[in-house]
């Protein structure tokens, strides 16, 4: 099977505070195979976070459409019902009002393809996306495949009817195919598990070292301001570290924001700073872009972030490809990246002694700060380069298991 020239990917509300990687991996999809990509969204995120990549990317968004538009996708419809209707999964979900919207995208998605010579869909989503996709597939024959970053409770109902003609489905760690051979072993033969990665030529060390003995010595987290990245343990952590290690300065410096643009759990962050004894130590940054990330990252002595669960962390792996030392919590498939001791330390979620415990180590020992984040790196460019995902992808797309 001959590779395609252009794909599409599709991902959500997009660009987003973490749509980075999908970049990363579309540049190398194109300078390693040839392989050109047009990003298509359902729609333009809340909040959108306008990385220096995102107007080269000139994404189409699928909605809202005009009205002129949707005039002209009527005899489209109308041809694509007959093809809707014959698998008894789709029959299903058509009794449900929300879906006809997403048939509507699924037929401007076609269109789309059509105009634009896209010979398949790559989705980085399980949620509405995929049910999209599915759709477009069963109305024009455009072959598909999934991408599955998390656990199937964060992407909503109808996961069979989403994989059903799915090519090829992408999950990013074993924890993840654990799950799949739980909840659908039938589609276990359609896996294939592609961590994801970063650019290691952007995301590297410093040209200058780091000082042994900075002060204030400089944490950096990065996350959406969600309850399961932990910033609350954090905060605590930081108080008990405040109040144990006086003798040494220190700051945490957090970006990203809340999946309301700020109106949401950012309020419960900042207002657990208020009652705490370090919120002179703790700046929110909010959202930022590629630029300013790298430049965080080549800042700071050290990197945290306590999540309570992660399906495998590429904030985690931008840090440990500058070389920081990590620490990490092991949940989720975290463990699968930050081997404790060897290339990072990892402290149970939710627990902040043990996080002060491991910040206080760090900031005590240059030399293992060093060791750690010279193993980071080696890890990431290991296994966890952008460019294996695209490889993977190219290998998917040409009929061979990567």
């Amino acid at each position: 099977m001959s590779l395609p020239t252009k794909i599409a990917v599709l991902i959500p509300e997009f660009p987003g505070q973490t749509h980075s990687f999908f970049w990363r991996e579309i540049e190398a999809l194109k300078s390693g195979h040839g392989i050109l990509s047009q990003i298509i969204s359902t729609r333009l995120a809340p909040k959108p976070v306008f990385h220096d990549w995102v107007e080269e990317a000139a994404a189409i968004q699928l909605y809202p459409l005009p009205k002129a538009e949707l005039a002209r996708l009527m005899p489209d419809l109308a041809l694509a019902l007959p093809r809707l209707a014959a698998d008894s999964d789709i029959r299903r979900i058509l009794h449900r009002p929300k879906t006809w919207a997403f048939v509507i995208m699924a037929l401007q998605l076609a269109r789309i393809c059509k105009a634009q010579g896209l010979s398949h869909l790559h989705v980085h989503s399980c949620a509405n996306f995929a049910l999209i996709a599915a759709l477009c597939h069963r109305i024009s024959g455009i072959p598909y495949s999934l991408v599955l970053h998390g656990p199937f409770k964060d992407y909503g109902p109808d996961q069979p009817v989403k994989w059903k003609e799915a090519a090829f489905v992408f999950v990013i760690t074993e924890t993840l195919r654990a799950e799949v051979a739980q909840l659908m072993p039938n589609m276990l033969d359609k896996v294939r598990v592609v961590p994801m990665g970063v650019n290691t030529d952007l995301f590297r060390p410093p040209a200058v070292p780091r000082p042994d003995n900075p002060d204030p010595f400089t944490w950096f987290s990065c996350g959406r301001l969600n309850r399961v990245k932990g910033y609350d343990i954090l905060i605590e952590a930081a108080s008990i570290l405040h109040q144990r290690y006086k003798e040494q300065d220190f700051r945490i410096r957090i970006a990203g924001e809340d999946d309301h643009g700020g109106t949401g759990y950012r309020r419960e962050v900042e207002a657990a700073l208020a009652r705490s004894d370090v919120s002179d130590r703790i700046v929110l940054l909010g959202s930022i872009d590629q630029t300013l990330l790298r430049q965080e990252l080549e800042t700071a002595d050290a990197f945290v972030l306590p999540s309570r669960n992660e399906a495998l962390g590429v904030a985690y792996m931008e840090a440990m490809a500058c070389e920081l030392s990590v620490i990490g919590t092991d949940a989720g498939g975290v463990k699968e990246l930050i081997n404790h001791e060897s290339n990072g330390l990892l402290v149970p979620p939710e627990d902040a002694r043990s996080l002060a415990d491991a910040m206080e180590r760090t900031m005590r020992d240059p030399g293992l700060r060093r060791s750690l984040g010279i193993a980071a790196r080696e890890r990431v460019l290991a296994d966890f380069s952008s460019r294996r995902s695209a490889d993977a992808l190219a290998a998917a797309l040409k009929g061979n298991r990567p």
